[in-house]
């Protein structure tokens, strides 16, 4: 029993540093989710200079009094941002995966933290096919190279993952970023012309 304990450390220390090692797999993940994270935000300027744009149709169909197109302006301006805070959101958890995969220094660190990310990604993935489907691709890699640590885990005597717990922090991490998102745009962008507000219902979720 003795032996079998003294093993568990050094079995550990095995698991972190063979060739091809969790490690390097940490690092290749890191570089895809900063790469990704890189064209959230090339996508989220492009759909800020489009808002901008939708908006100005919106405010000069009403300046004219052209209701109908004002209206389908509102509408379509009501969806982008629907779109835009979704972009927002899921920029946000991947960023929170990044940096809380970098705080990982040893495989305790590693059982904690990689289910619930794991679950983050697989959610911002399936968020983002309609809006944003050139993203698949590299987020599937992140979701398949994070199972493969999940499973590098598994194979660890003596380790164990709470799955309850886990899920719990993957939709606090999820949650928390739908909130940032929502008070950013909030913040950052022109309300929709109150007759626009009058005339549609698509606007009551931004």
């Amino acid at each position: 029993m003795n032996r079998d304990k003294e093993n568990v450390p050094s079995k550990l220390k095995d698991a972190m540093n063979p060739p091809g090692d969790l490690r390097k797999k940490l690092v290749d993940t890191d570089r895809s989710l900063t790469s990704q994270i890189s064209k959230l935000d090339k996508t989220i300027t492009k759909m800020t200079e489009k808002e901008k744009v939708i908006f100005n149709k919106t405010t000069a169909a009403f300046q004219k009094h052209d209701t109908t197109m004002a209206q389908a302006y509102a509408n379509e301006l009501s969806e982008h941002r629907k779109a835009m805070k979704l972009v927002q959101s899921s920029r946000l958890c991947l960023e929170q995966v990044q940096m809380r995969l970098k705080t990982i220094t040893d495989f305790g660190d590693l059982a904690n933290v990689i289910a619930p990310v794991g679950q983050v990604v697989r959610t911002v993935r399936t968020s983002l096919q309609k809006v944003m489907p050139s993203a698949n691709d590299t987020l599937s890699e992140i979701s398949t190279g994070l199972q493969g640590m999940m499973l590098d885990i598994g194979s660890v005597p003596g380790m164990s993952m709470n799955f309850e717990s886990n899920g719990e922090e993957a939709e606090k991490i999820l949650a928390e970023a739908s909130v940032v998102a929502e008070t950013k745009m909030a913040s950052s962008l022109p309300d929709i012309p109150d007759a626009a507000l009058n005339n549609t219902d698509s606007n009551s979720s931004i």
